[in-house]
């Protein structure tokens, strides 16, 4: 069984680089689209990519907090959807769902642009802090979230680095 850990990034103007790829706010129009997307990204692993809208479900209701209007996507030349993160908001506070990114645009540094966008939009809208859960067997994101100085979120140190 694959051990859960959780992190938690200061948000923040240092993420306010200039884009390099086209991102964009997610809307309720997104959603088969994003599904389908989900479903290629999760491909290699069971379970996850069921290609389901209502999973998005969250961040697209009438009421929409602050903190899901940094959920974002980006899309190639084409217009298509390449790569999404699903921003929701749990207990007051901003929570990564979902970065994902269709298997044949990785390793173009699009889930780290959205990473960056999304981060300095939390800050922008007054969240302070952003957490994620990562599986401890997807070295991928956790090099990613590290890279973009998430720190372990521990029982005995609960964010006070962030306070």
């Amino acid at each position: 069984m694959n051990a859960l850990v959780t992190l938690v990034a200061v948000t923040g103007l240092y993420n306010s680089a200039p884009e390099r790829i086209r991102v964009r706010p997610l809307e309720p129009d997104d959603l088969l689209e994003l599904a389908n997307l989900h479903r290629h990204a999760y491909a290699d692993r069971p379970g996850q990519g069921a290609g389901d809208p209502a999973w998005i479900g969250p961040s697209m209701d009438e009421g929409r907090g602050t903190a899901e209007a940094a959920s974002l996507v980006a899309s190639g030349p084409d217009g298509h959807i390449t790569a999404a993160i699903i921003i929701t908001e749990r207990d007051g506070e901003a929570v990564i769902d979902e970065l994902f990114t269709h298997p044949d645009h990785r390793r173009q540094g699009l889930a780290e642009e959205l990473l960056r966008h999304c981060m300095y939009l939390l800050h922008t809208l007054g969240r302070r802090t952003v957490t994620v859960t990562v599986a401890d067997n997807n070295p991928a994101a956790m090099a990613l979230y590290l890279s973009r100085d998430f720190r372990r979120l521990t029982d005995d140190d609960p964010e006070s680095d962030y306070d």
